[in-house]
């Protein structure tokens, strides 16, 4: 199975996607955590180095490429769940993992604003909390100050999501139009998204 994971921020792409592999026993592939592990005899590593230390995004000629380069790699043989490509149609045309299934998680944008702004890390343990659900025994045990990150404010999440429901919307519908869209309910608990992936992905088999 060639599946893609898309959604807006906080949609729990990345928390779904992750267990899906597990279940299925394929690779999870993220586009980040693939920058971040490109080796430093790599060709392209300085250009992604300077792209991600300066914020900015990585040069499509040259995403692509790695995104290309990790899903020929032999675990992807017999397919893969991937997340954080294909987020604007130039995405698409540089590169088509084609895959043969693409879930959808939807969540309004009232939650993705609220998951996201209520993002904190703890600067003792680098881990991330949400104000919102953090319960008050794991707080008491953090021994750091949580901090927002830059780009979890309100102004910031409205931008991304502004892109999510213009440009990725996009490509969804190009997706659609191939019959290979599942679009699931993702307001509820990692467990209960998880099920609901699952039974949308075996509905579709």
């Amino acid at each position: 199975m060639r599946l893609m994971v898309m959604g807006p921020q906080g949609s729990g792409k990345g928390t779904t996607g992750k267990m899906l592999a597990d279940h299925l026993n394929l690779p999870f592939i993220s586009l980040g955590k693939v920058f971040r592990e490109i080796p430093q005899d790599h060709a392209l590593y300085d250009a992604i180095d300077q792209a991600m230390d300066a914020g900015e995004l990585v040069p499509l000629p040259i995403s692509s490429k790695i995104i290309a380069e990790r899903l020929a790699q032999p675990d992807c043989s017999n397919g893969f769940v991937l997340d954080g490509w294909c987020r604007r149609m130039e995405d698409l045309h540089a590169y088509d993992p084609n895959p043969d299934t693409v879930l959808v998680l939807d969540i309004s944008r009232e939650t993705s604003i609220k998951r996201i702004t209520g993002r904190r890390i703890c600067t003792s343990d680098g881990k991330n909390y949400n104000i919102y659900t953090l319960p008050k025994e794991q707080l008491k045990e953090c021994k750091g100050e949580l901090i927002q990150r830059e780009d979890d404010t309100k102004e910031a999440v409205e931008t991304r999501l502004n892109i999510y429901y213009t440009q990725t919307k996009e490509v969804i519908e190009h997706f659609k139009k191939q019959g290979i869209v599942k679009t699931i309910d993702a307001e509820g608990p990692p467990e209960e998204v998880f099920e609901n992936a699952l039974e949308a992905l075996n509905s579709a088999s």
